[in-house]
Formats: structure tokens, C-alpha cells, sequence
């Protein structure tokens, strides 16, 4: 579902080429001037990261590539894709926490000290374009080795924009795909993050997580409250409280504010009666586009689906599928499970009936397949 002509579209596959074109062979002129002991010239004029930490002779590049090419993409991404506020944290921890291994993600912020001179490190020390992982110092996270064969790497992908309309995030799988791999890293000394991209056929396996689509949305709710407490904004925050009221309101808002970009997308008679229509449609094209994009990948991706819910009913048996998925050995404890959101007292039972329909609608018959049974 693209509002891009074809002319656009083609237009972009142009513009996207050609940056891949030009990235690839600036990488290229950095390896050779890697070998040459010229790096800092290419890293000036490009402002690519540079970090010595695992390197094997202190100048920033591991000859051991040259002579086994294989280990430069080791260990291999797991991704873990997650629609926001859908239990990523949680996951990401659990499985820290159980193996003793890190993980990694494609927004380097999250993994970054927050010192000015301190620059994200990639899991590939070769590489400076994604996913990035705490490293060992424990300056932000407790330190603990990468994994050997998989690591589990943090991906919202596209489509999740909270305030915005159907022109917006209304998007199609290559797209998709593309912001799957997309990030943004930190460099040393500058206090902007820099965008980043790295080529998704570098993802060997993936794991699909999934929530209850209800709460799911209400706990994005609560994380605008969070934000909005974080910036003491207390009008709003007395405007939406912590409950059904509060969220009832907000999506009030979204439904008015984007109403007639939705006129002009689904048309006046078929604007959506469910609240908070637009982040049902996300949360449902979303979960769709999981499967439509991961086949864009040139070599199949095997994939896990996880439901949220299950830490609640069976944790110690979801902890061991996902270890078992990724190669690694349970040897640490697994984080205890509180579930938090309650839904009976935010939708009414024909709003229930409603956001149904809507999503079955909008969903694929495979994302309808793993979620019709939360309805």
C-alpha cells in the first residue's frame, strides 16, 4: 500500500542506488587505505566511527579477515522485530540476563555512555554502519562477552510514528525493510547521532514478537505520559491521566488531528469508526509487513514468533526456545515477568468489536492468523 506513484518509486530506487553505489566504493577505498596505513584520510572526509577495542595490532583494523573472511560477519544477526511497547526491553534483558551474552541494536544511543566522547561500537570492528552493542567497559550496561553464532539485535523497523497520518505511515515492504535495517550511530566528540543503513542481507534469522494488539496500543499511551512526564509538562498530564479517561482523549486527539489526511486515504465514508484508528492500522500493517519484507531477503531467514503474553504463562519454557533459537545455553537466572496492563476498563465492548473488524481488515491473512486469538 504506497501513496508513491510509480514515477516516485522508481525515482527512489534510483536515489537509493545510487547512495549504495557510492557508500560501497568508499568502503572499498577504506579498506585499501586500511592496508596502507592511510585510514585517518578517508575517516576525515567521510566522519566514519573509529574504535580500536577488539582490533589486533592497535590501528583499528583486524588482519584476521584477510585470512579467514568469514569471521568478519560473526556473530550473525538475530533480529529481534518488535513493534514499539510490545515487550522489546524485556525480551532484550531476559535474554542478556539467562546466557550472559550481550545483545546488540540499531540505535546506538541506547548503548552509548552519554559522555561527548564516547562513540557506539559496532559488533563488526570492521564496520560502522550497525548494529551496535554496550561493549566491555560497563560505563552503560553490565559487560558481558558477544555471543558466538547469533546475536539478538533490536529493530522497530518503519510504520511506528505516533503522531502522524496515513501519507506518513502508510508504507511498502521494501521500505519497510530498508528502515529494518536503518539506525543511527554516535561519533566521538559530536553531539548528534549520524543515520546509518546496513544491508539486511546480513540478517541470518529473526524473531517476531508480538502483543495484544489492546494493550499493546495502551501502553504507548503510557509511554507518551512518560515522555510528557520527562519533560514536566503537567497540563497534559492533567488533560490525560493514567486511565481509561486519559487514553480515551488522547485517542480523540490523534483520531481529529489526522482526520482529513484520513478523508483524503480511505475516503469520507470509510474513515474508520474504531478509536485510535490510525495506530490499529500501524500496529496491524506492522505485524503484516514481518513476513512480506523478511522475503525481500535474498536467502531465507528462519523466524521465531514470540508472544508477549507468554512470559506470563510460561516463561522458563519461552526463555528456553528463544536461547535454544539463538545458540545459547541458559546459565544465568531468568528475570521475573510482571505483567502491568489491564484492558476491561479502557474500551467498551463495542470499541472491542470494532478494532476487530478493523484489523482483520487491514492484516494480512498471515499476521490475522497470529492474531486473531487475541480477540
Amino acid at each position: 500500500m504506497s501513496l508513491c506513484s510509480k514515477s516516485c518509486s522508481n525515482s527512489m530506487r534510483s536515489s537509493k542506488l545510487k547512495t549504495a553505489t557510492f557508500v560501497s566504493v568508499a568502503i572499498g577505498i577504506y579498506y585499501l587505505l586500511s592496508l596502507s596505513g592511510h585510514r585517518s584520510i578517508i575517516e576525515g572526509q567521510l566522519g566514519i566511527l573509529s574504535t580500536s577495542e577488539g582490533d589486533s595490532n592497535g590501528d583499528g583494523f583486524n588482519r584476521e579477515y584477510l585470512l579467514a573472511p568469514e569471521v568478519q560477519y560473526t556473530p550473525k544477526i538475530a533480529w529481534l522485530m518488535s513493534f514499539p511497547n510490545s515487550g522489546t526491553s524485556f525480551t532484550m534483558s531476559l535474554v542478556g540476563r539467562a546466557s550472559n551474552r550481550s545483545f546488540a541494536t540499531n540505535y546506538a544511543d541506547e548503548v552509548t555512555p552519554r559522555d561527548i566522547s564516547s562513540a557506539s561500537l559496532n559488533i563488526y570492528h570492521h564496520r560502522h554502519d550497525g548494529p551496535f552493542w554496550p561493549g566491555m567497559s560497563g560505563k552503560i550496561l553490565s559487560p558481558r562477552p558477544l555471543p558466538e553464532s547469533f546475536v539478538i539485535t533490536k529493530t522497530h523497523c518503519g510504520s511506528r510514528c505516533m503522531y502522524c497520518g496515513p501519507e506518513v505511515y502508510v508504507v511498502t515492504a521494501d521500505d519497510f525493510l530498508s528502515s529494518c535495517s536503518s539506525g543511527h550511530a554516535r561519533i566521538a566528540n559530536k553531539t548528534e547521532a549520524v543515520d546509518v543503513h546496513y544491508p539486511p542481507e546480513r540478517v541470518a534469522s529473526a524473531i517476531h514478537l508480538i502483543r495484544d494488539p489492546f494493550t499493546n496500543i495502551i501502553s504507548r499511551f503510557h509511554q507518551r505520559r512518560k515522555n510528557q512526564e520527562d519533560k514536566n509538562l503537567t497540563e497534559w498530564l492533567s488533560q490525560h491521566p493514567n486511565n481509561s479517561t486519559g487514553f480515551q482523549r488522547w485517542c480523540k486527539e490523534l483520531d481529529n488531528q489526522y482526520r482529513q489526511e484520513d478523508i483524503e486515504y480511505f475516503g469520507l465514508e470509510h474513515v474508520p469508526k474504531a478509536p485510535c484508528h490510525g495506530e490499529f492500522f500501524k500496529y496491524a500493517q506492522w505485524h503484516s509487513l514481518v513476513e512480506d519484507a523478511l522475503d525481500l531477503i535474498s536467502h531465507p531467514v528462519p523466524v521465531l514468533t514470540v508472544y508477549y503474553e507468554d512470559y506470563a504463562s510460561k516463561l522458563e519454557e519461552t526463555t528456553e526456545t528463544i536461547l535454544n533459537f539463538l545458540d545459547l545455553d541458559l546459565v544465568g537466572r531468568i528475570k521475573v515477568f510482571k505483567a502491568k496492563t489491564e484492558v476491561s476498563e479502557y474500551f467498551t465492548a463495542e470499541q472491542k468489536d470494532s478494532i476487530k473488524e478493523f484489523i482483520r481488515d487491514v492484516a494480512s491473512s498471515a499476521a490475522w492468523a497470529h492474531i486473531q486469538h487475541y480477540f
